[in-house]
């Protein structure tokens, strides 16, 4: 299919801005440098349909509500089936069952109906979602291990369908590193580890408090950027009084554009304690050459190579990360061969470009 004549829509259901609906918008906005035509299905919110309106786009508003929503798939057929060469892309399971029932209710057999899948999770075998599966034309999972745990639970669906993309960041050519150090009052010698993401326990920071803990003598300070909810952000703030952290510790809170604060880094740290896909924050990381401490339990494993781009470690482990971070802080020189490897293994095959080659090939017949 021919990209200019290509009609693709993109469906957003989520409340609140994170990292698929960054996607979502770095892919729409790489596809429309292409000459690909876009138009975005998203909810009623102006908080997410604004980060679009950048993309001068097309944006049709819908409740989107899942499985039993017949109303968003009425509305959405009587878009689609105008289209030619329309290919509608959904970014869960839930969106997918929208997207099928607009097929269907449009009696356009030729609209091609994809999906992202970013969690690791087993797949459903209910009747309803085995109906699904029949109606994706694509499944695309974030890392293998996605794809494998999805698997695990047999579900009636032609394995053909199915692929793994990891996924892909879009880095700026011209970052500026914010200087973290003289922003929150950190010696200059000291080595700035990083963590950021949402601030949550899955994401395993109390065991990350634990392990600074372990290292309080150390010259290092660690800086978590992020948002999460009030009650777990006083959480940790309170732990952190508790263990006399304070000039070790530092909550950043949400800063944007990100990575000019992981720019300034010198080790990024990732120690979720659920199994998770392909990372974002990983990547960035990874993109500015520095080195990973990460947990072995999700698809960190498929793109982290232990001693050399980084360090894997067991989730809920305080005292491997706290070896881990050691080992880093303590040697300069480790720091630099594994960061340098982060970068070159980055270049080599997972840029956006790397990223949007693979995705490309999934509208195509």
């Amino acid at each position: 299919m021919d990209k200019q004549s290509m009609n693709i829509f993109h469906i957003i259901s989520n409340k609140e801005w994170g990292g698929g609906e960054q996607t979502v918008l770095d892919l729409s906005r790489r596809q429309l440098a292409d000459g690909i035509n876009i138009e975005l299905f998203c909810l009623p919110l102006e908080s997410i349909a604004e980060r679009f309106h950048e993309l001068n786009v097309p944006i049709h508003t819908l409740p989107l509500k899942g499985v039993l929503d017949f109303r968003s798939a009425w509305q959405m057929a009587k878009i689609i089936k105008q289209k030619q060469n329309c290919i509608v892309h959904a970014h869960n399971f839930k969106e997918a069952f929208t997207a099928a029932y607009a097929r269907k209710l449009s009696g356009r057999k030729d609209i091609r109906v994809v999906m992202c899948r970013n969690l690791t999770r087993k797949g459903k075998t209910s009747w309803i979602y085995n109906w699904l599966y029949g109606q994706l034309d694509c499944i695309v999972f974030d890392s293998q291990l996605a794809m494998d745990t999805f698997l695990s639970t047999h579900p009636a669906i032609d394995k053909k369908k199915l692929l793994v993309i990891h996924n892909g960041i879009v880095v700026p050519t011209n970052i500026v590193p914010v200087d973290v150090k003289t922003m929150f009052s950190i010696p200059k010698d000291y080595v700035l580890a990083m963590y950021h993401g949402r601030l949550n326990p899955e994401k395993g920071l109390d065991v990350l408090i634990e392990a600074v803990e372990m290292l309080r003598d150390k010259p290092f300070r660690l800086v978590l950027v992020g948002r999460g909810t009030d009650e777990y952000t006083a959480h940790l703030q309170s732990l952190i009084e508790e263990k006399q952290l304070k000039d070790k510790v530092t909550l950043a809170g949400f800063r944007n554009p990100v990575l000019s604060y992981v720019a300034a880094a010198d080790i990024g740290i990732l120690p979720s304690i659920v199994p998770e896909g392909c990372s974002l924050s990983a990547q960035e990381h990874l993109s500015q050459g520095h080195p990973i401490i990460a947990t072995n339990n999700g698809g960190q494993r498929e793109y982290i190579n232990s001693g050399k781009n980084g360090l894997l470690v067991p989730p809920n482990d305080a005292k491997a990360l706290a070896e881990a971070m050691g080992q880093l802080i303590d040697n300069p020189t480790l720091r630099k061969q594994l960061g340098k490897q982060a970068k070159e293994d980055f270049e080599g095959h997972m840029t956006y470009e790397h990223f949007y080659a693979k995705m490309s090939a999934i509208y195509q017949p």
